[in-house]
């Protein structure tokens, strides 16, 4: 046997001991989004009246950043940003309500590629699926729980039930895992739960930010007590801030002031972030993602930011001009478009008043005039970045050649709403934001004085908005729907028509204006306004039932059917939906398919008597005569005075039963509720004839 050198036994020992070195593990990364929530309200950034303990506590053990900046005030487009690298000019991602375009890398789709599970819990369905964001998530939960408070479909969810979803998701994942959250609280409605709202009285904005500054803890307490945080890379940003009147604005969305873009931005890794570290330099949410790859040793790809890593690592980056816009105000309004550049110390904002500022001193004095030269070259700079008129011309470009949308453009094209309408964002005479600021607080006041029943007062509001603001949606949408409620059809189509004109993707404006041809009985113009509003958003579940409605009042069964399925095989779940499928389903005799329906539709709303009263007609029907006088009994708990439920019951209890006491007592009922109906002299010939009856039969 060989004997093997020295040389080779310290070899051996050498690739023994290399291969004994385990590589070290990927990081998580936790990404929590702090909707509408200002930098300056929180303790870490100077705020003493502040109660936010939890985050304060992670900018002590990470970095803080001091002069970030948002890039548009708005939810969508700005998460769009966090999780891309990319600015929205870039995007074509302006406002809400839009699409992040398929393809583009984001935080998701590059991490699952590593081996990520990709995991995200949202809270506003501002950032439903529908919008984009899902792409590369492998839990994308999007399940809304709260509705407005005027009522309605549910919009958002509270914080402990994000941070609960949120625990859940971390705790079932394998292998390293991207995590983000996003918390909405702070954005308006103000409703933070007690004791925060007994706490923040006179500022329930601060309110929620404290709330939910609570359920941040809970969420790292969780993480750790799972053993997940210490290998965590945590970053927590705002997406934009909030008005709260500051130059009139009450939210956020029209104008560039700090108050709207100056955000929170913290990261946080232990023993590889310096603790405690504040970095003074300008940065904007377009940095993070590369950043956040950058810390983690991956490789982002080509996006509008930077990595700041060199900043964190107490180095430099040479200085840099951030963009901003907003096209809210243009595209809700009609209003001027607003454009920014902003280096370390000034802010540009072109408008119809341009507007200069030393912003991290004062944004009171305007000294555009004073400063023409420095004007002229922030103007030049904003050329670098196309304007929304150029991207939407490419966006449409893009629609047009996609095979993918070919099903969706048919539809628009054959219903004439491809092209688009309303006014340009480079048209003359388009009002500045800052004259206009004050229509925002006039609608609001519509929206009280409606609520408290002075319709005519809220009318004329609104007609004078209109008379200085034509373009103005919001307005045409408001009058349209009092016009509606009111049976003013004509004046309401006219005021549809409008809306739709200036804004051809509005899908509510085409279901407004289906119901209105709904209700004059024009079922043809109904249901093409109706297919529209699919054809812009094929989860509408409204606009599926009332086509619904319309086709089945053609008596178009099987279209009808087709149209509800479809909508259902979304895992869309409305009242509407499942009462028009038992609709369907009774007029081809299917009773166990419609009962399923009608169930449903009662479960989805408690007070839909109707679904009881069809539930009751199947179940005589079927011989359960039993079952179909509990049913109409039911539904009568919820409208005792409905004449043609009483009118049935008697005549079950008369016909079926051979009760002449209790069928007098529910025709009695009947006719007492409706003295002066269509049935009213049949159901007093039944009450004299049982009366008499009666009284023949007693001794």
């Amino acid at each position: 046997m060989r004997r093997r050198s020295h040389a080779a036994v310290l070899l051996a020992a050498v690739l023994l001991g290399s291969a004994a070195v385990r590589a070290e593990a990927p990081p998580n990364l936790l990404l929590i989004t702090l909707d509408t929530t200002r930098a300056d309200h929180l303790g870490c950034y100077g705020n003493p009246k502040a109660r936010t303990p939890f985050l304060d506590g992670l900018a002590r053990e990470g970095a803080l950043f001091e002069n970030a900046q948002s890039h548009v005030p708005l939810t969508l487009p700005s998460h769009g940003t966090i999780l891309t690298g990319c600015l929205p000019s870039t995007l074509n991602l302006r406002v809400n309500g839009l699409r992040l375009k398929e393809g583009v890398p984001t935080l998701a789709t590059l991490l699952r590629g590593k081996g990520y599970a990709t995991l995200a819990v949202v809270s506003s369905v501002i950032l439903e699926r529908e919008r984009g964001l899902a792409q590369g998530f492998d839990l994308y939960d999007d399940r809304m729980t709260q509705p407005p408070r005027g009522g309605g479909p549910p919009e958002e969810r509270k914080a402990e039930e994000v941070t609960k979803a949120a625990l859940e998701a971390a705790r079932k994942a394998r292998g390293p895992f991207f995590l983000w959250v996003h918390y909405y609280d702070p954005h308006y409605e103000y409703r933070p739960p007690e004791p925060f709202a007994k706490d923040f009285a006179q500022s329930p904005y601060d309110g929620e930010i404290a709330y939910m500054d609570r359920e941040i803890g809970r969420l790292l307490q969780g993480l750790e007590e799972a053993g997940l945080l210490s290998r965590t890379v945590v970053a927590v940003a705002g997406d934009h801030g909030e008005g709260l009147l500051e130059h009139g604005e009450r939210q956020h969305g029209v104008f560039l002031y700090h108050y709207a873009l100056h955000v929170p931005l913290i990261l946080r890794w232990p023993g590889k972030i310096p603790a405690g570290l504040r970095v003074k330099d300008l940065c904007g949410l377009s940095d993070l993602m590369p950043t956040v790859l950058d810390l983690m040793g991956l490789k982002a790809p080509r996006t509008d930011g930077r990595s700041l890593l060199p900043l964190l690592r107490g180095g430099s980056l040479p200085p840099r001009p951030l963009y901003a816009e907003s096209y809210h105000g243009f595209f809700t309004y009609g209003w001027a478009p607003l454009r920014a550049i902003l280096d370390g110390e000034w802010k540009f904002i072109e408008a119809p008043k341009p507007e200069l500022y030393r912003y991290r001193v004062s944004e009171t004095e305007n000294l555009a005039l004073r400063e023409p030269d420095r004007v002229e070259a922030f103007r030049k700079a904003l050329n670098a970045f196309p304007a929304a008129d150029v991207g939407e011309k490419a966006e449409m470009e893009r629609l047009l050649k996609d095979p993918s949308n070919a099903e969706t453009l048919r539809q628009l094209l054959s219903l004439g709403y491809l092209s688009g309408g309303g006014v340009r964002p480079d048209a003359k005479g388009l009002l500045d934001p800052k004259d206009a600021i004050s229509i925002e607080e006039e609608l609001r006041s519509v929206t009280d004085l409606m609520d408290r029943g002075e319709k005519a007062r809220g009318k004329e509001v609104l007609l004078s908005i209109l008379k200085r603001n034509p373009e103005n949606v919001p307005a045409l949408s408001m009058l349209g729907i009092a016009y509606l409620n009111e049976g003013q059809y004509d004046k309401a189509r006219v005021c549809f028509e409008r809306e739709i004109a200036l804004k051809p993707q509005m899908d509510t404006a085409h279901l407004n204006l289906g119901t209105v041809h709904k209700r004059q009985g024009r079922l043809a113009l109904a249901e093409k306004e109706y297919r529209a509003a699919l054809a812009l958003s094929p989860r509408f579940a409204e606009a599926a039932s009332n086509l619904a409605q319309v086709l089945l009042d053609q008596n178009r069964r099987a279209e009808a059917r087709k149209v509800l399925e479809e909508a259902l095989a979304q895992g869309l779940e409305t009242s509407d939906l499942y009462f028009e499928k038992g609709i369907v389903e009774a007029g081809d005799g299917h009773w166990e398919p419609a009962r399923f329906a009608f169930t449903k539709a009662f479960a989805l709303d408690p007070r839909r008597h109707e679904a009881l009263a069809n539930l009751a007609r199947i179940a005589f029907q079927q011989g359960r005569v039993d079952e179909a006088i509990a049913q109409y009994e039911r539904a009568l708990r919820i409208v005792p005075r409905e004449p043609s439920y009483l009118a049935t019951l008697g005549s079950l209890y008369l016909n079926e039963k051979n009760d002449t006491r209790k069928a007098l007592t529910y025709f009695r009922r009947a006719l007492e509720a409706d003295p002066y109906g269509k049935e009213a002299p049949n159901l007093r010939e039944i009450v004299q004839g049982l009366e008499a009856q009666r009284g023949s039969e007693e001794p």
